[in-house]
């Protein structure tokens, strides 16, 4: 159900289809998200993706006025009204339009997914898809109370999941946590009418209440998961009228959990609620998938929704890509603390998007949330995607306790340095997400009064209780009273200025021995810097990042008297030419000439 991309299938309940065929089950997947696009229209449906904040549940608000009629929703549209400013006049107007076809919408979607022909009407939720799949649900539950309706997603986990089940009565099972056995388990027991006792994850009702059956069970031999079955996708693609303007990529789960998470779990993550012991599939596995589906659907744009990259794939995988060259392009999300020769090899193996955990770019913040990295590492893998021409998503947070102002004056100088380095997409204050650390040790981490989002007393007209049961996203406030935005803001204004300005720092290379820089950072005339001899040497060697005792020893062998290694460190530091961060140094300037793409045909890759 909406609201989730249009270019890329359901990948959950796409391995379930799958896992059903196994054991003889018949079943498909609808797109009510497509249909949605198709009846508001694309740019109408986008516009809850793209233009309005996921902060204000904008998505889940449309199904909920439906749903829940006759309550006043001023305050919410006037609240939606501010958010979108004077310039979002024409996208307010857009979503007080769209209110008046839900109704019709939803009529419309029990002809045509069929609901009269099946036995189990199954719907998976994660963020804003809740409201439109209870919205939905309880229509198929009036019309034909005979069937089976079953919730299952993220938004199912844990309490979450729980709360569901109680609150909304045409819900009959709730499937909790990973289900690839459970489901195929559930079916075959309802269609031979058997108790649900001790299938795992299961939670049903059982004299007005609602009860968890056996705890959830998780997938332990990856490799035994069957491919997604996508092809309910791509028939409802081919059959759309939108389907000529949308780009499909593939998802693909190469792994589940988080290895890092296992080790130090990042104090603001929420991911793997239960599940984060992880587990990957063997490098033949995925190699062999990716052909296979790259064949079966003729698409070679392919996103890993893995939480992170296994770090044994560069062991494994990523040469087999790249001796193989199956023609995809892949994105994944992966630690940062990668050397030059591992951006490199993902190059070569046809990784051409990354989302990194970089975060921030002050090692005191990053020690605060446990990332394991450090600034200048951070700062080190943006040049070198910048590089080897790997597209770089990610975001700088801001708001941890025990960060300070020093942090925010230290970071903005370092962005001074590289701008002419990918900049964040979203800078940001940290949110409190269920299952994280900062959520499940709130006090521990100086986090007080924690509420669920104010954007959620509009979706659910229930106790405040049941609404935090059900929440994912809460705010808080600080013990000591601090408003990180205050002391963050000169960072903010230097990521502002970051995203609009131009400019580069490049190596060049003659055919003589000198090494010039080019640096037209500032909105100044181009400054020309030429190193030669073992100036040229020093900064080379520095391309990846070097302790100070490490330069003098590679100085010393080429015959550089120490008084003249510190002096040329102290001026490439202060013209921002090189980054220093405690006794390590790493050279900003970019080699262009490392700039070679991998034939993968297509290299888009949609974030």
């Amino acid at each position: 159900m909406p609201f989730v991309s249009l270019a890329r299938p359901a990948i959950g309940i796409s391995i379930l289809k799958a896992r059903l065929a196994e054991e003889g089950l018949r079943c498909t997947v609808g797109y009510g998200s497509l249909f949605f696009a198709e009846w508001v229209g694309q740019t109408a449906y986008e516009l809850f993706l793209d233009r309005i904040s996921p902060a204000m549940f904008s998505g889940d608000w449309l199904f909920s006025q439906w749903l829940f009629a006759g309550r006043d929703h001023s305050v919410y549209l006037a609240t939606l009204r501010d958010h979108l400013g004077e310039a979002g006049g024409s996208a307010f107007e857009t979503v007080l339009a769209m209110r008046n076809q839900i109704g019709p919408f939803l009529e419309a979607c029990l002809k045509r997914f069929r609901v009269d022909a099946y036995d189990i009407v199954g719907f998976t939720s994660t963020f804003e898809q809740n409201l439109s799949s209870l919205a939905l649900a309880r229509l198929i539950k009036t019309r034909f109370p005979q069937k089976t309706v079953i919730f299952g997603g993220a938004n199912c986990e844990a309490a979450m999941g729980l709360e569901l089940h109680r609150q909304f009565p045409w819900i009959d099972i709730v499937c909790s946590g990973e289900s690839d056995n459970s489901f195929p388990e559930l079916v075959k027991r309802l269609r031979a009418g058997g108790k649900l006792d001790g299938v795992a994850g299961v939670i049903f009702r059982q004299g007005g209440n609602s009860l968890l059956a056996a705890p959830p069970d998780r997938i332990h031999d990856m490799d035994r998961l069957p491919d997604p079955d996508y092809d309910d996708y791509f028939a409802a693609l081919s059959s759309s009228s939108l389907g000529s303007g949308i780009q499909p990529n593939l998802l693909i789960e190469s792994a589940r959990g988080c290895w890092w998470g296992a080790k130090s779990h990042c104090t603001f993550c929420g991911l793997n609620g239960s599940t984060m012991t992880f587990r990957a599939k063997s490098a033949s596995r995925v190699l062999a998938e990716l052909e296979r589906q790259k064949t079966r659907y003729g698409v070679n744009r392919f996103l890993a929704v893995d939480n992170i990259m296994s770090h044994e794939y560069f062991r494994d995988l990523l040469p087999m890509l790249k001796e193989r060259n199956p023609g995809v392009s892949l994105f994944y999300e992966i630690k940062s603390n990668l050397k030059r020769h591992q951006v490199e090899l993902l190059r070569d193996a046809g990784v051409m998007a990354l989302q990194p955990g970089i975060e921030s770019l002050s090692s005191h913040v990053l020690r605060l949330m446990r990332k394991g990295v450090t600034a200048i590492q951070n700062v080190q893998l943006l040049r070198f995607c910048r590089e080897y021409g790997i597209v770089i998503a990610w975001n700088l947070l801001y708001g941890f306790p025990g960060e300070t102002e020093e942090d925010y004056a230290e970071m903005s100088r370092t962005i001074e340095a590289i701008t002419h380095l990918e900049p964040p997409g979203v800078t940001a204050p940290i949110r409190l997400d269920r299952f994280s650390p900062n959520y499940d040790q709130a006090r521990d981490f100086g986090l007080v009064d924690i509420q669920p989002f104010s954007m959620y007393q509009f979706l659910y007209p229930l106790p405040r209780e049941s609404v935090a049961n059900l929440a994912y996203f809460f705010e808080y406030k600080f013990a000591d009273g601090r408003d990180p935005a205050s002391y963050a803001r000169p960072v903010i204004e230097r990521v502002e200025e970051w995203r609009k300005r131009g400019g580069d720092l490049i190596k060049r290379y003659g055919t003589d021995p000198e090494l010039m820089v080019e640096d037209t950072r500032t909105r100044e005339a181009p400054r020309y810097h030429r190193f030669n001899g073992v100036q040229r040497e020093i900064y080379d060697f520095c391309e990846e990042i070097q302790s100070r005792s490490g330069i003098s020893e590679f100085a010393s062998a080429h015959g550089a008297p120490a008084d003249q290694v510190d002096s040329f460190l102290e001026t490439v530091v202060s013209q921002q030419l090189m980054l220093r961060e405690g006794n390590q140094y790493l050279s900003l300037a970019v080699n262009c000439d490392r700039q070679r793409a991998r034939d993968v045909g297509a290299q888009a890759v949609l974030f």
